[in-house]
């Protein structure tokens, strides 16, 4: 029995259709045509489906209707595409009427398609007569055999004569697999320069690897998103020597990059400009350009939002550059990705400047603390760590600086409702991790200072109390004599009274 052939066209091709089926029926083939020949009441999607499903090959007749949207001759098409996912020896596209090659959907022009010079119906039902013929049939012609065994003899020499090249290969790719692979493990360990030392033994063993190119461009993109967040860093001279090192890899790897890939690259090139000076620096590096260009290639990108927001927050001299660099942070935490990055980022931006200098600024430092607070009440991960430029001293610094003055703190602890903030200062520094040996021998006192106020602010009298008294404990047995210290010392006191112990 000859193959099932499924004959789509449009309406005003019937008579056509009609010849070519009886064409291919008169050559032993079973041909699916006419649609209103489908029993009645069964699904007509599903019967199409079915019978798409059952032949063996595909018959497109393509017109200016047939590839029109809304026309069912598409949905047959689609059939079709979900059976084989591409045309290769099983789709037959002709070209009935003429028809601009643009409007022809993507599917069926991976083929060449059939574009008969005489009669349609005789053509059409040779090529099919040529696709349904067995490949090991065709080979056995004699136009097809002698070359066929031809190109098996030079296939065998040339491989013989290559195998020396490609044992060689085969050894340079274990060898170079080997080297990324303890470069990620070095990474892991947090030995960067360890990391990108082996990447650079594995391009010289394969100066093409593209395995071995994209772990560089990985490891650069970590590298920059790891400088430039502290207030002591950021500038030209401090980060010169990274940029000029990690930017022609990203350079590199954008040339033929696209989508999520040119993304990443793209932001990261935006953000290496912001190290060598950003928007301030005379040369007139735009970061923006770089993110904007990013999100044109990846919408969603993660980096291209985060960093653009970042960049906003920098500028003072916006009065719309809050909300603007909210609504790019939102879009990066929309998607779920590298959520601990993005809070720093947030952070570290809300309370810098483009000279990188930390700065008091009592609106961004109460976003600071709803920004802390949303991390709490989404399940984030709590910040770790108390480390120079940490996200946890940066935000301390709001606490400590800002609570010695009354009318700051004021303004600091309507930030959030009086329960949130008690319950959101205790998620983000629970006193068993202050951490005092590895901080100066005051943190604590000044712990207590803070803790205390934000319990009653936050309506636990008890807790403030303890928390007082024990600060006082705290001044007198560490004999403090600073004026900080002793002011903080008598607000504690006036505190005791006011809160009746």
């Amino acid at each position: 029995m000859k193959s099932t052939i499924f004959l789509s066209y449009p309406s005003s091709l019937g008579e056509t259709a009609e010849r070519i089926e009886l064409s291919l029926k008169g050559e032993g083939y079973a041909v699916f045509r006419d649609r209103s020949a489908l029993p009645p009441g069964e699904s007509f999607d599903a019967r199409i489906r079915a019978a798409v499903e059952e032949s063996d090959l595909f018959v497109f007749l393509i017109t200016p209707e047939s590839v029109s949207p809304g026309h069912y001759t598409l949905t047959e098409l689609k059939f079709a595409e979900q059976r084989w996912g591409h045309p290769a020896g099983r789709v037959l596209p002709v070209m009935a009427e003429s028809t601009p090659i643009e409007s022809v959907p993507a599917f069926l022009q991976a083929v060449t398609i059939l574009k008969p010079q005489g009669n349609l119906v005789a053509e059409v039902a040779a090529e099919v007569g040529r696709l349904t013929v067995p490949w090991w049939r065709r080979m056995l012609e004699p136009r097809r055999l002698v070359p066929a065994i031809i190109a098996a003899l030079l296939l065998a020499v040339s491989a013989w004569l290559g195998l020396p090249s490609y044992l060689e290969r085969r050894q340079q790719n274990t060898e170079v697999a080997a080297l990324v692979d303890k470069s990620r493990a070095q990474v892991d360990a947090g030995n960067y320069a360890s990391a990108w030392k082996l990447l650079e033994q594995a391009n010289a063993v394969a100066p093409a690897s593209r395995d071995v190119f994209v772990a560089q461009e990985q490891l650069a993109m970590k590298l920059l998103r790891g400088t430039g967040l502290s207030y002591a860093h950021g500038g030209r001279a401090s980060n010169e020597d990274l940029v000029k090192t990690m930017l022609p890899v990203l350079a590199r790897g954008s040339s033929g990059a696209t989508g999520a890939r040119l993304g990443n690259l793209l932001a990261h090139m935006g953000w290496a400009d912001y190290l060598r000076g950003g928007l301030a620096d005379s040369g007139g590096l735009d970061p923006v350009k770089q993110y904007r260009a990013a999100l044109e290639a990846d919408p969603a990108n993660v980096y291209a939002h985060a960093m653009w927001g970042f960049e906003l927050l920098r500028d003072r001299s916006s009065p719309a550059a809050l909300a603007e660099a909210k609504r790019h942070f939102s879009a990066a935490l929309e998607t779920g990705r590298e959520r601990e990055y993005l809070r720093a980022l947030e952070v570290s931006a809300l309370l810098q400047t483009y000279t990188n200098a930390w700065i008091k600024d009592l609106e961004r430092q109460k976003e600071v603390i709803r920004v802390v607070n949303a991390m709490r009440t989404g399940n984030e991960t709590r910040p770790k760590g108390w480390g120079p430029g940490s996200f946890k001293s940066k935000v301390w610094a709001i606490y400590s600086f800002g609570f010695v003055a009354d009318d700051e703190r004021a303004q600091l602890l309507a930030a959030l409702p009086p329960s949130e903030h008690l319950t959101t200062f205790r998620w983000l520094f629970p006193e068993d991790d202050l951490a005092v040996a590895d901080r100066e021998e005051s943190a604590r006192f000044e712990y207590l200072f803070v803790l205390a106020h934000v319990e009653e602010y936050g309506a636990d009298r008890a807790a403030a109390l303890a928390s007082y008294r024990r600060l006082l404990g705290e001044f007198a047995s560490k004999k403090y004599n600073s004026s900080r210290a002793i002011k903080m010392a008598e607000q504690a006191k006036a505190a005791i009274r006011r809160l009746g112990g």
